[in-house]
Parts: structure tokens; C-alpha cells; sequence
């Protein structure tokens, strides 16, 4: 009877050994993968933010682009403007002109 108590002293120490190994193997899995998640977070952040610079770069340089066509049509509209009020000008002249010496005389 001794030596039955004793062997299930023994293999409850072993037991004991193995579940404290286990315990020990899976603190160092949850270790490793939180590592590794960890990591995974990281990498994702780091694309995260070289696409939004990348975006933030295009939308800056299509803003750019079409600030300088918005310029440029503005500058083409107000020469246009300026031609077209010179001319009108000359015209209303001329027309006044024309008026006077017709109701007047030379």
C-alpha cells in the first residue's frame, strides 16, 4: 500500500512537473504571438500611413496642378474681358461720335 501512495505521489509530482512545463510552453507561445501581432500592427501602421502620405502627395499635387489651369483660365478670361471692353469702348466712342456730328454737325 505504501508503494501505491508513494508511485501516486510520484506521478502526481510528475504531473505537476508537466503541467508547470505546459504552463511555462504556452506563457512563451502567447508571448511569441503577441510579439508577432504586435509587429503585424506596426508593419500596418507604417503602409497605413506611407499610403495616406502617398494620397495626401497626389491630392497636393492635383490640387496644384489645378489651382495653376484655374489660374491660367482666369488670366485668359480677364485678357479676353479687357480686349472686349477696349473694343466696345472704341465702338460707344466712335458711335457717340457719330451722333454728334450728325446732329450737330461737323
Amino acid at each position: 500500500m505504501l508503494e501505491a501512495l508513494e508511485k501516486i505521489k510520484s506521478a502526481e509530482e510528475q504531473n505537476d512537473r508537466k503541467k508547470e512545463k505546459l504552463l511555462a510552453e504556452l506563457s512563451a507561445y502567447e508571448a511569441s504571438k503577441k510579439k508577432i501581432l504586435q509587429e503585424k500592427k506596426e508593419d500596418l501602421k507604417n503602409t497605413f500611413s506611407e499610403v495616406v502620405a502617398k494620397r495626401e502627395q497626389l491630392l497636393t499635387q492635383q490640387l496644384a496642378t489645378e489651382e495653376h489651369e484655374l489660374t491660367n483660365s482666369a488670366q485668359e478670361a480677364i485678357k479676353t474681358m479687357e480686349k472686349n471692353y477696349l473694343e466696345k469702348k472704341e465702338q460707344t466712342i466712335q458711335a457717340i461720335i457719330e451722333r454728334v456730328i450728325s446732329e450737330y454737325g461737323s
